[in-house]
């Protein structure tokens, strides 16, 4: 993939970087060269598929440093001579990969391609603070290509920039692609709830990548002022983060692509980590109190040996107002209270989910089970039992999680549904509908009365591959991003039908024209795709007709969003109030009844 340099080119560029130090972009036939000034010259390589489709690369370019517990330091020293970008730098230290269905294993070595399939070779580092430019070869258009900021799929515990293989994406659409590295797990989320570690460190790296960004990319013929962050998963949730982030990424991008990620998820608060730092203090030997203490014996710790080590957390962003004296917070309160108020970034957004996101996750190697009614009804009693808890600290024995399923299964069950699986299916209508769409309704009706909002539901699954998957199965997470960094196009082992090449033609496209000019239907593809606005929750279908419904028209979703809140607190003020005193018996016979009634005068 990668070119030869051609000597004498390389002689006569290097003399005339010597001899006037001022130029900002140059091409050479064979081996292109960036000067950035402040850091010094780079050269990238080519990388190539097929004998006329060329991009130009320039990898592994550090854009901070990173001491541990401590926010990024962006003053980077320029390098001697010319720093060789052409592979990619390691890895971020991180957590094992969690055991995941043969299916999603499958679909990220395609999404990734054969060169970065194999993590056999990958390497990690702490100070991982690293960046890949992926540039159209060819002259920029005069005021530079559109930027697409990248941020990695994952659960801010694992992940990698090499994790996709943008190739297509610039060659075809010519916009510039940056992936990059961020710190992950304790490294980049460790957290105190005393004020001595802030948290959010990765989300802070992300920030300064999207400022080196910002400062730099006209070197590699980008334009600054077209720089669009995507994400997907983790990467989906920080964008909507950023969006919230004040002065963090402030003027750092200017439109937002958050692709299966719950943009309003809450974030936790400082205290709730207490447990888990007890539980990293005691498998490091660590003193728990003060501190100042714990912080200094965690950082003597060798950083291969953190990483490997480390209890099972769920490591992520918190709550962080109030926790430093020298820092902005980066989250503020909780991105739903955000967005409801208006504190965010106004920036034009396109949002969207696949049809049953976590059906690899939650079903994986049992996918051929068929479930019964039972099984339905307990995975509703689940979800009241979770929900009751959130809302209800003292809840030993509080009777009206029934209550709350019951109203769950009446929407999810139908006498007259004959269809195989159909228990199956009305989780996953359950689970995507509650924790993704329903979400993503309740953000774009917050946020389209001052931005242009554009969203869509995935519905359809590569053609060519995975023929094996239950026909009751649509489209898990990640397969939409075959689609996205077009990958029937790579050279992999999959034998790619032309309706797979057709929709990826039309996702990077609608895609491409966003990052170029806000609207993603403004060339060279026949699609009407209207933007949302508060009577209109217009959502994109996108399979093989790409038509487009409204999002409201599913009652489920009215169901989530207003009607199940209602019955949640209405039960969970009748459990209060078991808590009053008189005769418990009496009291947990006649407290459902009561709150019955009340939900239906109330509601009705």
């Amino acid at each position: 993939m990668k070119c030869k340099r051609n000597f004498l080119a390389g002689l006569a560029l290097f003399y005339h970087i010597v001899t006037n130090y001022s130029f900002k972009y140059a091409q050479c036939v064979d081996a292109p060269f960036i000067h950035i000034p402040g850091n010094g010259v780079i050269s990238g390589t080519y990388l190539k598929m097929f004998r006329t489709q060329n991009v130009k690369a320039y990898l592994g370019i550090r854009y901070a440093h990173a001491r541990r517990f401590s926010p990024p330091d962006i003053e980077l020293t320029p390098w001697k001579g010319i720093f060789n970008a052409t592979s990619f730098a390691p890895d971020c230290w991180q957590n094992p990969m969690p055991s995941m269905a043969k299916e999603t294993e499958q679909i990220r070595k395609i999404i990734a391609s054969e060169t970065n399939s194999d993590d056999g070779g990958r390497k990690y580092e702490e100070n991982c603070l690293y960046l890949n430019v992926f540039v159209p070869d060819g002259l920029p258009e005069a005021n530079g290509y559109a930027v697409v900021v990248w941020i990695h799929s994952g659960d801010f515990s694992t992940g990698s920039p090499a994790d996709v293989q943008p190739f297509q994406l610039v060659f075809k659409q010519k916009v510039i692609v940056v992936t990059f590295s961020y710190r992950l797990n304790i490294f980049g989320f460790f957290t105190t709830d005393d004020g001595e570690a802030q948290g959010n460190y990765g989300l802070m790296d992300q920030s300064a990548a999207l400022y080196y960004v910002k400062k730099n990319i006209n070197y590699f013929g980008g334009d600054a002022n077209r720089i669009t962050l995507m994400g997907h998963d983790a990467g989906a949730i920080s964008v909507a983060l950023h969006m919230t982030s004040g002065e963090w990424s402030k003027g750092g991008f200017h439109k937002a692509i958050i692709m299966s990620g719950n943009p309003l998820t809450t974030v936790k608060m400082p205290y709730e980590y207490e447990g888990s730092l007890d539980q990293v203090s005691s498998t490091f030997g660590c003193p728990r109190r003060p501190t100042s203490l714990f912080m200094q014996c965690l950082k003597r710790v060798d950083g291969k040996r953190l990483s490997e080590n480390l209890p099972s957390v769920s490591w992520g962003p918190v709550v962080d107002f109030g926790l430093s004296n020298s820092s902005y917070p980066f989250i503020e309160n909780q991105p739903e209270t955000l967005f409801k108020r208006g504190s965010f970034h106004k920036v034009p957004v396109i949002i969207g989910v696949t049809d049953m996101e976590e059906v690899l996750t939650l079903f994986k190697d049992n996918l051929d089970t068929e479930l019964t009614s039972s099984d339905l009804e307990e995975f509703f009693g689940d979800i009241a039992v979770t929900d009751m808890h959130k809302l209800v600290r003292n809840s030993e024995w509080c009777s009206n999680y029934e209550l709350i399923s019951d109203a769950i299964n009446f929407m999810y069950t139908n006498d007259s549904d004959t269809d195989v699986k159909k228990a199956n299916k009305h989780i996953m209508s359950a689970h995507t509908e509650k924790f993704y769409i329903t979400p993503m309704q309740m953000f774009t009706d917050m946020i389209s009365k001052d931005n242009t909002v554009y969203s869509y539901l995935f519905k359809m699954r590569p053609t060519s591959t995975f023929q094996d998957l239950p026909s009751w199965v649509s489209v898990p997470k990640y397969f939409d991003q075959v689609f996205v960094w077009g990958n029937p196009y790579m050279t992999n082992a999959v034998d790619w039908k032309s309706t797979d090449k057709k929709i990826s033609d039309i996702i990077m496209t609608l895609w491409a024209n966003f990052a170029k000019t806000s609207n993603p239907t403004k060339a060279n593809v026949y699609v009407k795709w209207n933007p949302m606005s508060p009577n209109n929750n217009s959502v994109l279908l996108i399979d093989e007709s790409f038509n487009t419904d409204n999002l409201l028209n599913n009652p489920r979703v009215n169901f989530w969003k207003s009607l199940y809140p209602k019955i949640l607190y209405f039960s969970a003020d009748c459990c209060n109030s078991t808590n009053s005193g008189g005769s418990l018996t009496m009291i947990m016979k006649s407290i459902p009844i009561l709150c019955t009634l009340s939900i239906i005068v109330n509601i009705f």
